[in-house]
């Protein structure tokens, strides 16, 4: 009976063994398909240094086998070894985990590495043999590299651009600026950029509202781009800024790029642009009063000398009024030379206005024109009352007075009312603010200015329809006035008349 209760113990013992064997080996073969798979180096060392096992991954497990059992020092580059020694060293003795790094070349390449070192007890606490896992970091590595070359190199781009380049925090407070906002700070802020500084302090006390909203625009997403002007050493200089967000990697903004151009070149050139153009209008308007003066100044005298030819051609046989036409042929040739002569000094001298001004009696100018217009007078029954006696002389240009006065005592003699004999008074005299006012008043057919007054200085522009007319004249007279440096007011009354006083610089 005991011999049975023995062999009974004894098989139940193997079937313990056979068990645990069982369990090891499923452990085994799971920890082996773990290990084959792992995309590191890894190896079981024991306390002489020796390789237990060994996976290399991509290396066939037949030749890595090949160096189970031997001294690591012997299989691994000499680069390696003292940086490996003092980590085994450490994790034998202490018995703590060591990371360290290591690079060089290994199979035939120059390879980084980050290795880790972990101490294997058995049961009673004793350090048995050490885990040792290589992870080869070389496309991280060059990547890092490249990146930080790249970083470099913006840099070295950033910190030399010519551009005002800065950085703020969502506070409005600087984190970063180059080179050249350095430089440039003293003499555009006053004061040198400093980090951490709000962004308001160098801002003129009127422009700091505006700047907080365009910031408050870029932190929402938007970009704002808007020019400043300060001055430089004395001089004007103009900053293009630019306000726009700065991301992170999760697309949220964490800041504002505030940069600025130095655009005063341009703008010096936008100006300059502005003034040749202006030059131009004006040279153009100037060529425009030509042709328009030559057009209504010379219609009188050529007018008259048509009515003198046919009168002539019907008294050519009555011999006692031939000499009165040909001194009356004479005098229009003569005021039609007058104003050609004026026409051509106003286009010899353009654009230096102050060599065509002239000494000009205005009593003798507005003689000269009632003389032009005398069939007109005659055929209206015009009266004229003129008076000239507080200022008779003006010096002002002579071609344009004249036909300020051609015009406007034109107009008065052409818009008169039926039956109603045409009074015309022209006077002159100083104002309070010291301009001199030539004033004309008839008692025609008057303007209805709260229809037509914004309208009454147009070009071509017609306000009574049954007259024959191109709607020149006053257009004619304001540009002259103007181009004169004065002014023209109007005061008119339908079926009373019209008052035009012309203000002149003295």
């Amino acid at each position: 009976m005991e011999d049975e209760l023995e062999k009974y113990k004894r098989e139940n013992a193997d079937l313990k063994k056979e068990i645990e064997r069982l369990k090891n080996s499923s452990a085994s073969n799971t920890y082996k398909v773990i290990f084959e798979a792992s995309p590191d180096i890894l190896i079981q060392l024991n306390a002489d240094y020796k390789i237990i096992v060994i996976h290399i991954p991509n290396i066939e497990e037949e030749r890595v086998n090949t160096v189970v059992g031997k001294d690591i020092f012997d299989v691994t580059p000499e680069y390696t070894h003292v940086k490996m020694k003092n980590a085994l060293t450490s994790v034998f003795r202490d018995g703590e985990v060591v990371k360290y790094f290591s690079e060089g070349e290994t199979m035939g390449s120059y390879r980084y590495y980050d290795n880790y070192l972990s101490p294997i007890k058995d049961a009673e606490g004793n350090i048995t043999t050490v885990y040792f896992r290589s992870r080869d970091i070389t496309a991280q590595k060059i990547a890092e590299k490249v990146l930080l070359d790249n970083e470099r190199k913006l840099k070295t781009v950033y910190e030399n651009s010519i551009q005002f380049l800065t950085v703020l925090d969502l506070d409005r407070k600087f984190i970063w600026f180059n080179k050249n906002a350095r430089d440039r700070s003293p003499a555009v802020f006053g004061k040198d950029l400093i980090v951490g500084e709000v962004a308001e302090s160098y801002i003129a006390k009127e422009y700091r509202t505006g700047f907080v909203e365009n910031f408050n625009k870029a932190v929402a997403g938007e970009t704002i781009t808007y020019t400043r002007k300060y001055a430089l050493n004395n001089a004007p200089f103009f900053l293009e800024l630019s306000l726009a967000p700065v991301y992170n990697n999760d697309n949220t903004v964490v800041g504002v790029a505030l940069t600025g151009i130095n655009v005063t070149k341009h703008k010096e050139y936008e100006d300059y642009l502005k003034r040749i153009n202006l030059e131009l209008v004006q040279q153009n308007e100037k060529l425009n009063q030509y042709s328009y003066i030559i057009s209504h100044n010379l219609r009188g005298p050529i007018a008259t000398l048509m009515g003198l030819v046919q009168v002539f051609e019907q008294c050519r046989h009555e011999s006692d009024q031939l000499d009165e036409i040909m001194r009356h042929v004479y005098k229009s040739a003569v005021n039609l030379d007058s104003i050609i002569k004026d026409l051509n000094t106003v286009v010899t001298n353009s654009g230096q206005e102050g060599n065509l001004k002239t000494t000009i009696d205005l009593k003798e100018e507005c003689d000269g024109i009632i003389f032009l217009l005398a069939s007109q007078i005659e055929k209206a029954s015009a009266e004229f009352i003129i008076d000239f006696d507080q200022y008779p002389i003006l010096f002002s240009i002579k071609s344009y007075i004249h036909s300020i006065l051609y015009n406007l005592i034109y107009n008065a003699i052409k818009y008169r009312r039926t039956h109603v004999t045409p009074v015309i008074r022209i006077q002159s005299y100083i104002e309070n603010d010291g301009m001199l006012c030539i004033e004309c008043t008839d008692n025609g057919l008057g303007i209805d200015l709260d229809k037509f007054g914004s309208r009454l200085f147009g070009f071509y522009k017609r306000f009574h329809t049954h007259v024959e007319g191109k709607g020149l004249g006053l257009h004619l007279v304001k540009k002259q006035v103007e181009l004169l440096g004065g002014r023209i007011e109007v005061q008119s009354v339908v079926d009373e008349g019209s008052t035009f006083r012309i203000f002149l610089p003295k």
